[in-house]
């Protein structure tokens, strides 16, 4: 089972969000330009073409020195703590060793509210976008419908991908986005009731399946003071399609 999310959803305009401050909502999008290194097989190569390749790596290169850029700036536009005289102890703290432990355990914490129907933690760990998806996928559910999400294991050690910050023209407001690689094995069982009112297993459900999953975690800041990181949805490998994309959208704005 796979948080389902958009990709990218358009970044809303930062006037728009400067005048309705107050009533600011949790899903902003991922943040434009996003990347996300591919693996194996999705990696460009020198076969495609060596320009492609070029204008590939460049934008990964590029990109990265953006995040940690984005990252700086954020920290030290933040105020310092209080009774504190020392210049780097900022109210914004980037932590960056605790967020891949933090994506894992939202991960297990997500899909086990969302078996067990606990909309109320879903509503505490997820921005609103993906929170309405899954408030409608319980919706739809059978009456009586029995769901089990098991984690069988995690295949390897979570791993950031990306880490980025950008302030929102407000005074003391700004969001952190992180994307976590988790790969795993789980397994997805369903009950319902059968003709004689007793719980039968949904066919193909209860099979082990291996994910790997990039999971995008998110966290707000208002007055300089940040919120808990919450699960924003998944995303995906950048692929040489999303560059040239990226391009075409600089070269017409």
């Amino acid at each position: 089972m796979r948080a389902q999310h958009p990709r990218q959803a358009p970044d809303p305009s930062m006037k728009v969000l400067s005048k309705q401050s107050q009533k600011l909502p949790s899903d902003l999008g991922l943040l434009e330009g996003t990347f996300i290194t591919p693996t194996g097989s999705n990696a460009p190569n020198l076969t495609t073409s060596l320009s492609s390749f070029a204008k590939f790596h460049y934008q990964h290169l590029k990109t990265r020195l953006q995040d940690r850029f984005s990252l700086a700036a954020l920290y030290l536009s933040s105020p310092r703590r209080k009774q504190t005289r020392n210049f780097f102890k900022r109210s914004i703290k980037l932590a960056r060793k605790s967020i891949a432990p933090t994506a894992v355990a939202l991960h297990r914490q997500m899909y086990t509210a969302f078996a067990d129907g606990e909309i109320q933690t879903l509503r505490d760990i997820c921005t609103d976008g993906i929170y309405e998806s899954f408030r409608s996928r319980l919706g739809h559910r059978q009456k009586g419908e029995k769901v089990l999400w098991e984690l069988v294991r995690y295949n390897k050690g979570a791993k950031l991908v990306s880490h980025r910050g950008a302030k929102i023209p407000v005074d003391g407001m700004a969001l952190r986005q992180a994307v976590v690689r988790i790969s795993s094995t789980q397994r997805l069982t369903r009950w319902v009731k059968g003709k004689g009112g007793e719980l039968e297993i949904v066919p193909g459900s209860g099979k082990e399946k291996d994910v790997v999953e990039y999971l995008v975690l998110q966290k707000m800041a208002k007055g300089w003071k940040e919120n808990e990181w919450q699960v924003w949805g998944t995303t995906t490998e950048t692929t040489l399609g999303d560059v040239e994309e990226w391009e075409r959208k600089r070269m017409i704005d």
